[in-house]
């Protein structure tokens, strides 16, 4: 038994066709046979059953169980594979989403050093749900992740660095800039401008929304913050903003927290796989992200 055979298995479980593994691996049908001939002696049972039309084949309950532990092997020797191969670049893959880069990098780049210790990293942004599906497959080494649930996984080192909460932020010629807190509802009669779609921003309006019924009205979409700033400065709409991100501090604009019932936590974590041999320049942004994270909770 080979790796190969494990291949060649695991694709037969998908495509039920010697045929098409053959064609997929550009082999002939018999050497898919006999793989398939050789796993069967090396578990002592059936693995495949030819279906009466002789036209596809199906999985034995034995062979449903090693299908199942063949992809997580494949799966997990494609991460060492990619491991090893940004080892031997001598390049460390970091993601970054863009609206969480652009706070942490502006704290980073005040420590001495910085800089150099950055040059040894390939900088990946994304959005937090593709960085964890590149976290997970090997494609990255480490990665930084905003989310409204803490993020947890059985194969991740998961820490947390802040955690923030959503504010609304009017015009100060807004009528809601005269209050010291809003409620969701409070909101309705005003249209949003929003983050793009399918950020944590977007999450944490679409679940006060559903909460109120749907009420609330979006106006534009936007994937540039101080865009999203400037119109709400202008009082052509109000947003929904974590004050993690970096347009807080624009004149005319009024930060105005949600009622205790409204509140939705922001957290940013970041993560790499738990069983990660982790470079030593890694270790040490990592400290330096830990230590920036603590001297915020001072402040």
């Amino acid at each position: 038994m080979n790796l190969r055979d494990f291949e060649y298995f695991n694709a037969l479980g998908e495509l039920l066709s010697f045929t098409q593994v053959a064609t997929q691996f550009n082999v002939s049908q018999p050497t898919i046979s006999y793989a398939m001939k050789r796993l069967e002696q090396r578990y002592g049972c059936d693995l495949i059953q030819k279906d009466p039309s002789h036209r596809f084949v199906v999985l034995t309950r034995e062979g449903e169980i090693l299908k199942a532990h063949v992809t997580s092997i494949l799966d997990e020797l494609l991460v060492v594979d990619r491991a090893i191969e940004h080892a031997k670049q001598n390049k460390i893959h970091i993601g970054f989403p863009p609206l969480i880069r652009a706070r942490i990098f502006s704290k980073l780049l005040r420590e001495e050093g910085t800089v150099n210790l950055i040059s040894h990293f390939n900088l990946i942004s994304a959005r937090s749900k593709d960085l964890l599906d590149h976290l997970l497959t090997g494609q990255l080494d480490f990665s930084l992740m905003g989310s409204v649930t803490p993020l947890t996984h059985p194969s991740l080192t998961v820490e947390l660095l802040y955690k923030r909460e959503f504010f609304i932020f009017v015009s100060k010629d807004n009528p809601l800039s005269q209050k010291s807190e809003v409620s969701f509802a409070d909101t309705l009669d005003y249209p949003f401008i929003l983050l793009e779609r399918g950020l944590a921003h977007t999450g944490a309006f679409q679940s006060l929304n559903d909460k109120y019924k749907n009420k609330a009205k979006v106006l534009l979409h936007f994937s540039d913050v101080h865009t999203i700033g400037q119109l709400v400065k202008s009082n052509i709409g109000i947003t929904l903003m974590t004050d993690f991100l970096p347009f807080q501090d624009m004149d005319g604009l009024v930060k105005i927290p949600l009622v205790a019932e409204d509140k939705v936590p922001f957290y940013v974590q970041y993560a790499y796989l738990r069983n990660a041999v982790l470079d030593e320049k890694l270790q040490e942004l990592i400290a330096m992200l830990d230590r920036l994270s603590k001297e915020d909770e001072l402040v």
